[in-house]
């Protein structure tokens, strides 16, 4: 038995929906109908990131980030294949620049999209802190 299983329909062209327990999600190729599946891929993966680096920064360092917004930027190669990931996290925290380093690390630990990735594909990251 699986521990993650899905359903994707693509009944015509390039538009599908993937179903994920009780959740569906509508991806089309073209973007014209539902985001592509490479902006699918940037933003599971900048809400994974921010989910780690809350996580790690609650259980290991004892801090509330507060509030968290992540910008994604993406590069795709000739043939539209990811080329390069950046993050930039602002969070509602005061942190100093030991703090940053160790948010970011515990995020790159226990982001589980961040250990899928290829490595030459893993964000670059930036974090701001007291940003609200």
């Amino acid at each position: 038995m699986s521990d993650i299983e899905t359903t994707t329909v693509n009944d015509a062209k390039y538009h599908a929906l993937s179903r994920a327990g009780d959740f569906e999600l509508s991806i089309d190729a073209t973007g014209s109908d539902g985001p592509t599946p490479n902006e699918v891929l940037v933003a599971d993966y900048a809400s994974c990131f921010s989910f780690a680096c809350r996580a790690g920064a609650n259980r290991q360092l004892d801090i509330d980030l507060g509030k968290i917004e992540t910008e994604a930027e993406a590069d795709l190669d000739d043939s539209d294949d990811l080329a390069a990931i950046r993050f930039h996290l602002h969070v509602e925290a005061d942190l100093d620049d030991d703090e940053i380093a160790d948010v970011i690390e515990l995020g790159e630990e226990i982001c589980h999209v961040h250990a899928a990735v290829k490595e030459s594909l893993q964000a670059e990251i930036e974090l701001t802190p007291d940003a609200f």
